[in-house]
């Protein structure tokens, strides 16, 4: 008869292999070019902007606002970034992260939702940003974090709030690491919205090595929007992006922490991070 810990070490190792295989196929898609229009349509334009920014144009439809919701809340909410395993209580770790990810920008969803400040300045495929971010330990098995990055010549940024804890441990005699979290994040200084994402995963871990660790996981993130625009009458409400990932997490020094994760979701991105643990 199978005990407890066996059948948890199936199905640990059953959702790696299944989120595994999902991120190489979305991976693979990924790496296609976007399609591109033979013809691209005009940018809006409004000569008092320092770049691109969030604001609504008259012909934005309700179809390119949903879109614009899925794809432009999945890569915000905030990323585990880390494997399942915690930082023990007491420990704190700073880190710096950077996040890529490519938008089709002639499509209607980003095209008419984007002012521009001519009508030269496109918006771009490629769009990277850097994320501050604050890991604690409060229990051996919780810890907690946040994040907080901008685009300091546009209107929008982020600032979420996460809790991990952790189920199963390699270091308690479990095959696997598995781990629980919740998190939330708000969009900044968009006027023309209220964007909300609330974020649930559960992740699966193993080390490799001393201070090397793999990882892989799956959740959603439900995601709260209402438009407050003046240039559109849309509708708002809630929806549901599933979302799968995949990392690896390095300890160099016994204080300085190195990563990348991959999120396929319904725009898929690159997440890099270096931190130091402080305590």
């Amino acid at each position: 008869m199978r005990t407890p810990l066996a059948r948890l070490s199936a199905v640990a190792l059953a959702v790696v292999a299944l989120a595994a295989v999902a991120l190489a196929v979305v991976a693979i898609t990924a790496a296609a070019p976007l399609h591109a229009q033979s013809i691209h349509p005009s940018l809006h334009v409004d000569a008092t902007l320092d770049d691109c920014s969030v604001r609504f144009a008259p012909e934005l439809t309700q179809r390119a606002f949903d879109r614009f919701v899925r794809e432009f809340g999945s890569v915000s909410a905030f990323k585990q970034a880390a494997p399942p395993s915690t930082l023990g209580a007491g420990r704190v770790l700073f880190g710096i992260d950077m996040i890529s990810f490519r938008v089709d920008e002639w499509a209607d969803a980003w095209n008419d939702t984007f002012y521009h400040p001519n009508d030269h300045h496109e918006l771009g495929s490629k769009k990277e940003f850097p994320l501050l971010r604050l890991r604690a330990g409060v229990t051996d098995a919780l810890d907690v974090g946040a994040f907080y990055t901008r685009n300091p010549h546009a209107n929008y940024g982020w600032l979420g709030v996460d809790g991990k804890y952790q189920v199963a441990s390699e270091a308690h005699g479990a095959p696997v690491t598995v781990a629980v979290r919740g998190a939330y994040t708000e969009t900044l200084y968009v006027s023309d919205m209220d964007m909300h994402a609330l974020t649930t995963d559960v992740s699966v871990g193993r080390r490799l090595w001393r201070t090397v660790h793999s990882y892989a996981g799956l959740g959603a993130d439900g995601l709260l929007v209402r438009e407050t625009s003046d240039a559109v009458r849309l509708r708002g409400g809630l929806t549901v992006v599933p979302h799968l990932f995949a990392g690896v997490d390095a300890t160099v020094l016994r204080r300085v922490n190195l990563g990348a994760e991959f999120t396929a979701s319904a725009r898929p991105s690159v997440q890099v991070h270096v931190g130091g643990v402080a305590f």
